[in-house]
């Protein structure tokens, strides 16, 4: 039992000594700071009627009501909504992902509801903050001289003021619990009013169905294309390996066997890998590697900044094509979508492949119904066992490609 009232009584004073209170009460303190233009608009309609209200005009109640709808609605012109979500998940703990896109109605509607109750919240309590703390302390140097044989300060007397060493941290727990209560129930909030919606949601499965289909469609392809000439090359090199010395001819042709066969599976694994791309030009002939860029750069219809480092020869072949068609999706992306048809590539080559293709955007760009350039980049990365990212700040839309270092090229025909 006593185990039981130890446990419970933690319980209950676990606000009274939670960081995540006081990082909450920090919240709502934020929130007070946002609300006090509003209240200073107010309290100036409010003078033009009551001008005997003087600068006490500014702390009416009915003042404090009048501008919640102007705080709804200026919340749908906020014009940067990663604020408010930064500040829930840093001071309330809030955790959830962020929308795709800010700039829909949905979006919007739902960050404006977060804001303003951000603003309502917190200045109804930084002014109950403001209000009790001071009133606490007086009530407990007032509870002190009443207890020292004093007597009361005579400022406000009564039961509660005599009591003061009571009643003064009573409020002042009762503060404490109401901002705690407060916080937990916005960041319960926060992630249906600050996360994805249920576009954003539909928008992340259909691309993971994407993603899970592409990776299937690669071990089917790799499965019946690349498995047939791996088991011809285990069966013809372990013939040549038993009669290397009986039949030293044979075994000649089984290896030679065995590098065809191998060189085979080599380009239907890069025809595999293109068709998972979509190069579907129906043409299988020579491709267009890193040698290719500066012809490429030229002829895109871009104006290019091309910056290269590093020896493009020392890439592998599967790799310098796949680097290519990266960086020819980007610009083609470049040209649809960018605000102006100029970009900044800038291609390094020491100790791996790492691709950035810069150009100009105002803001950040929408994803597109049908759109498959970001997806297409990301996929010819996944394979190479590289990654691809897309960061947008300060007027510009850069694309990330970082690929690991390229294997060696295969022999040639005929090395022993």
């Amino acid at each position: 039992m006593n185990v039981r009232w130890h446990n419970g009584l933690m319980r209950l004073l676990a606000p009274l000594r939670s960081g995540a209170t006081y990082r909450g009460w920090v919240w709502l303190i934020l929130g007070g700071a946002l609300m006090m233009p509003f209240m200073l608009v107010g309290a100036i309609g409010y003078n033009w009627f009551h001008p005997e209200s003087g600068f006490g005009g500014a702390l009416h109640p009915l003042v404090f009501v009048s501008v919640i709808p102007l705080v709804a609605a200026v919340s749908l012109l906020l014009p940067d909504r990663e604020i408010e979500r930064t500040a829930a998940r840093r001071l309330l703990g809030a955790e959830f992902a962020s929308p795709a896109d800010d700039g829909t109605w949905n979006s919007r509607w739902r960050t404006g509801c977060w804001f303003t109750l951000h603003a309502v919240l917190g200045g109804a309590l930084s002014g109950i903050t403001l209000a009790l703390v001071p009133f606490t302390v007086y009530l407990v140097v007032n509870g002190a001289l009443v207890v020292l044989g004093r007597g009361p300060t005579g400022i406000y007397t009564g039961p509660i003021a005599d009591w003061g060493l009571l009643t003064g941290p009573l409020f002042l727990a009762a503060l404490v619990y109401l901002v705690a209560a407060a916080g937990a129930g916005m960041k319960v909030l926060a992630p249906h009013l600050l996360g994805q919606g249920a576009a954003d949601r539909l928008a992340a499965s259909r691309a993971e169905t994407a993603r899970l289909a592409a990776r299937n469609r690669i071990a089917r392809e790799l499965h019946d294309s690349v498995g047939h000439a791996l088991s011809v090359v285990v069966v013809q090199s372990e013939a040549a390996s038993r009669l290397i010395d009986a039949d030293p001819a044979f075994a000649a042709r089984a290896m030679a066997a065995v590098g065809e066969t191998a060189r085979g599976a080599l380009a239907e694994l890069d025809a595999v890998i293109g068709a998972l791309r979509e190069d579907r030009d129906g043409s299988r002939g020579p491709q267009k590697d890193l040698a290719d860029l500066d012809a490429l750069a030229a002829e895109s219809g871009v104006d290019v900044d091309l910056r290269v480092r590093g020896d493009r020869d020392a890439v592998g072949r599967l790799t310098s094509r796949e680097t290519y068609r990266i960086v020819q999706e980007a610009l083609t992306n470049v040209l649809r979508h960018a605000d102006e048809p100029r970009a900044v590539v800038d291609l390094d080559l020491d100790g791996g492949v790492a691709v950035a293709v810069a150009s100009p955007a105002a803001r950040r760009p929408r994803p597109r119904p049908g759109g498959r350039g970001l997806i297409g980049m990301a996929e010819r990365a996944a394979v190479l066992g590289g990654t691809a990212e897309t960061h947008w700040a300060d007027g510009t839309w850069t694309v990330r490609i970082a690929l690991p270092a390229a294997p060696p090229a295969p022999p040639s025909k005929g090395t022993a």
